[in-house]
């Protein structure tokens, strides 16, 4: 029996789970968090728009789930990121100056 288009599509992503794994022994749940952890990361050092790419995801998982075969754009996905919880910013490290000023004479 073949396997379903859903099914190829989580095998694929086991194999990229497999390639970026740091621990084998790691939890699927934590292995994925990781990959799109990297995936985020990947998108920042390309200037590409994390939450616009995952909202598209998104919205295709929702209609490809029903229909696999589907062309459709999906439903409406909002993403919130609010900032409870982020760590402060660094605080500027102040660069002390060792040149020493000389007066005009």
């Amino acid at each position: 029996m073949r396997k379903s288009l859903n099914q190829e599509h989580a095998d694929t992503a086991r194999k990229a789970i497999a390639a970026c794994a740091s621990d084998s022994d790691q939890d699927l749940p934590t292995s994925v968090s990781d990959l799109v952890v990297n995936l985020a990361h990947l998108c920042d050092v390309e200037k590409l728009e994390f939450i616009e790419i995952v909202t598209r995801a998104l919205r295709h998982w929702q209609v490809e789930r029903i229909d696999p075969a589907s062309v459709l754009e999906g439903p409406v996905v909002e993403i919130y990121i609010g900032k409870e919880g982020l760590p402060s910013p660094p605080k500027p490290v102040k660069r002390q100056n060792k040149r020493k000023k000389s007066r005009p004479a």
